[in-house]
């Protein structure tokens, strides 16, 4: 997943200030983030991992993410340098469902505590947190499947409640967190080597475990699933199977993250 390094700079993105009681968000840089503050924290992030929602108990669902920006990151202080973010909602709707490493999102009214050394942010949307997605680059994902792009580099392609209200001065932060999130992932991998195994070692695996590869080709198995041959850097290609309504904008040619998967006899290529 990573790409080549790019040589042009680009500036950290800057805190957008306020003076209180004029109604608009003031956003910090991750690291910046009081975690001695009762306030609540406004910030945004470039996404390098996320979990497709999931359901805790029949009042709650969940979605964990991990979130970068120039502030913190694996070129500061290590490859395990990021902050985590839990949102948390009362239906499956009113999360966020990742498409894309590297897309954007933004938080409003987020806690902020340290939890297993990392920065974790935390969001209710029953508790007017807010969330909205952006897309790392000016076109939408969603246009790529059918759905509606945004009219604007802008405006977010998903986001939490009826509307996302943006401001000016966010245009400027968009852009330069999305140069800067660009050049990151140039210099780095989006997962590292020791989160996932090569397929060639694969057969005979038991329990969980991660994979990355290139998507080959892609078999409409029925109306509701997808088999997709992979491929990955240790020359084996293997099948998975891919439900349609979870994983409508994957194609071939794009290198995809596959999380806890487990060996079958029938998976692998021929």
């Amino acid at each position: 997943m990573s790409k080549r390094a790019v040589k042009k700079s680009v500036t950290p993105t800057k805190v957008v200030k306020k003076a209180k009681g004029t109604g608009r968000y003031e956003y910090q840089e991750l690291a910046k983030a009081s975690l001695t503050s009762n306030d609540h924290q406004h910030v945004y992030g470039v996404i390098i991992d996320a979990s497709f929602p999931y359901k805790v108990n029949k009042e709650k669902y969940i979605c964990s993410l991990k979130i970068v920006d120039p502030s913190l990151n694996a070129s500061s202080k290590g490859n395990d340098n990021y902050a985590t973010v839990v949102i948390y909602a009362k239906r499956f709707e009113d999360l966020p469902i990742v498409h894309r490493i590297g897309d954007l999102i933004r938080l409003h009214r987020a806690t902020l505590r340290l939890y297993n050394n990392h920065r974790q942010f935390n969001l209710s949307t029953h508790w007017n947190g807010a969330w909205a997605l952006f897309s790392t680059d000016k076109a939408s994902p969603l246009a790529e499947v059918g759905g509606q792009a945004s009219t604007s580099e802008i405006e977010p392609f998903a986001h939490s409640g009826k509307r996302a209200t943006i401001e000016p001065q966010e245009k400027s932060l968009l852009s330069t967190l999305r140069k800067w999130g660009q050049q990151y992932f140039h210099q780095h991998d989006g997962v590292t080597k020791d989160l996932y195994k090569p397929l060639a070692k694969a057969k005979g695996t038991t329990g969980d475990f991660d994979v990355v590869a290139k998507i080959v080709s892609i078999f409409e198995m029925d109306e509701y699933t997808n088999e997709l041959k992979m491929i990955d850097a240790s020359g084996s290609s293997w099948y998975t199977l891919a439900i349609k309504l979870k994983f409508p904008h994957l194609k071939a040619g794009q290198v995809v993250r596959i999380r806890s998967a487990q060996h079958e006899v029938t998976s692998q290529s021929k």
